[in-house]
């Protein structure tokens, strides 16, 4: 028997050791809500681990894009429906300016009323923006347009593009009726009208795309959540019963200690006892 080195003791001490670093362990890990703090806790998922939370969070961003995205679009189409608007009392106007019964004051009032109109457009267009950036295109004529690159995912192919219309009184063709010219001026409100209806079905178009793009994003999110869950959180169950079975062997093992320290005292006090 050694008398020197309490190898017992010493075993007890090791094990000592081993509790409380696992019970240190599901403390931090109760307290931060991961079990990967750190690379050393589990290298071969770590990485797998940061990669999912980075294609959350571009998820994240992706998302917010779209939701931006359609904001501008719906503010776009609140505005074409007034210029919308617009357009139909312009052509109730005009049908008005036809009855034989007006003389040249009521006509000019109703012109007047219509030049009104035609300001209220104008309004519309150069005056409706969303951060910055306008519904309609001065350059452009007719139904030509110009396109903004809209990011709506987080790959590099994965965007679409917003066309952009000049809905300017003059170039949708309302810029300069006449009352005196009735069958004119209505077919000029007509077109316009069409014009505008395709601008908006072209706007509600992208306004699905968007939405179905979202709610794909919004699912895949999830799932990526989840996978990531299961790899980096912590079990709140698991670590609290970690803990406490850390605890116990703890305790136990500081109860052997000490216990375990008094072997080599006993065995001298044997062997002071041999004759």
């Amino acid at each position: 028997m050694r008398l020197a080195h309490n190898m017992f003791s010493l075993s007890i001490y090791k094990n000592y050791k081993s509790r409380l670093e696992e019970t240190s362990k599901a403390v931090n890990n109760a307290s931060t809500g991961n079990k990967l703090n750190s690379a050393k806790d589990n290298p071969g998922r770590i990485g797998k681990n940061e990669t999912l939370k980075i294609q959350v969070l571009t998820n994240d961003a992706a998302s917010k894009d779209i939701q931006d995205t359609n904001s501008m679009i719906q503010t776009f189409d609140g505005a074409l429906q007034e210029i919308n608007n617009s357009l139909n009392r312009m052509k109730e106007l005009t049908v008005s300016a036809g009855a034989g019964s007006l003389n040249d004051g009521d006509k000019k009032v109703i012109q007047n009323e219509i030049d009104s109109i035609k300001a209220e457009i104008d309004s519309f267009a150069n005056n409706t923006e969303f951060n910055g950036i306008k519904l309609s295109d001065s350059t452009q004529s007719g139904e030509a347009t110009s396109l903004l690159k809209a990011t709506v995912g987080n790959m590099d192919d994965e965007s679409m593009q917003i066309p952009f219309f000049n809905v300017s009184a003059q170039n949708i063709g309302v810029g300069s009726l006449d009352v005196n010219d009735v069958g004119s001026s209505l077919d000029s409100i007509d077109k316009a009208t069409q014009m505008i209806s395709k601008v908006r079905s072209k706007y509600g178009s992208i306004q699905i795309r968007l939405e179905g793009t979202a709610d794909y994003l919004s699912n895949k999110d999830l799932g990526i959540q989840t996978a990531q869950s299961r790899i980096g959180d912590a079990d709140m169950a698991e670590e609290a019963m970690n803990y406490s079975k850390g605890q116990l062997l703890v305790n136990s093992s500081i109860g052997l200690m000490a216990q375990s320290n008094n072997f080599p005292k006993d065995c001298l006090n044997i062997l002071a006892n041999v004759k």
